[in-house]
């Protein structure tokens, strides 16, 4: 095995779960698609807040009536069936359910595309293809390209921000260079703006290579940041 690939393959072990910390889980009752509607786009703003709910509930969402009725434009309401579906497919990949993994990201992948087919600057949309694409252990260029759009497309969200450092900071060190400075600058900026938690989550899943990298981004920032963020990693870590 080459420098490369031992290095790609201690990232791709890292990062194995990635996926998982964008998923948050939420659910709904069964409602008439009137009321559907408004309801979802309700979850979604719950479930942006990290809300945390049962799985057999949010699969029990999935299925229902409401859920296949709702437009697939509605940017809204598939984001929130989006992260009511990735932490179920997080869950089938832990326990090697296979089959409905590889039928939970499916979903997940073409709810991903009719969203942006509707909106092309849904920024979390990109976010979720990149991190169906770490999950698979493809860490190519058109993968990395999936993050800078979600980059491009994203107008200083912090609810995307700290999602997207969960997935991107772990393969930091095979990010194309321009890539790998916004990846630095967004897990500087979400310290500054007090988002600590997921970017000590994202930090202590990555191999030391990417921790010296994110170490230097730490460095600059005031003392009393400093400290949370040690605090936080010192929690995580053995």
């Amino acid at each position: 095995m080459t420098p490369s690939e031992a290095r790609r393959s201690t990232t791709i072990k890292f990062v194995s779960f990635a996926i998982g910390v964008i998923g948050i889980v939420w659910a709904a009752a069964n409602f008439h698609r009137a009321i559907a509607i408004d309801r979802f786009e309700s979850f979604a703003d719950h479930l942006l807040r990290f809300k945390t709910f049962d799985n057999g509930f949010s699969s029990t969402v999935l299925n229902s009536r409401a859920a296949h009725a709702l437009d697939a434009c509605d940017t809204r309401a598939q984001r929130a069936l989006i992260m009511l579906e990735i932490p179920l497919a997080d869950s089938a990949l832990r326990t090697g359910a296979t089959n409905e993994f590889d039928a939970r990201t499916a979903d997940l992948k073409t709810r991903a595309y009719q969203s942006l087919s509707c909106a092309p600057t849904e920024s979390f949309a990109w976010l979720v293809l990149f991190g169906l694409a770490v999950q698979s252990g493809r860490l190519d260029p058109d993968a990395f390209a999936l993050l800078e759009r979600s980059y491009e497309t994203s107008a200083r969200e912090a609810w995307v921000a700290v999602r997207r450092i969960a997935i991107a900071a772990p393969v930091a060190s095979l990010a194309p260079e321009a890539t790998r400075h916004k990846i630095a600058a967004e897990f500087r900026q979400l310290l500054l703006d007090g988002y600590v938690e997921l970017p000590a989550q994202s930090y202590a899943r990555s191999h030391q290579g990417v921790r010296e990298f994110l170490d230097a981004e730490v460095e600059q920032l005031d003392v009393r940041s400093q400290l949370r963020f040690k605090a936080a990693v010192a929690k995580l870590l053995p």
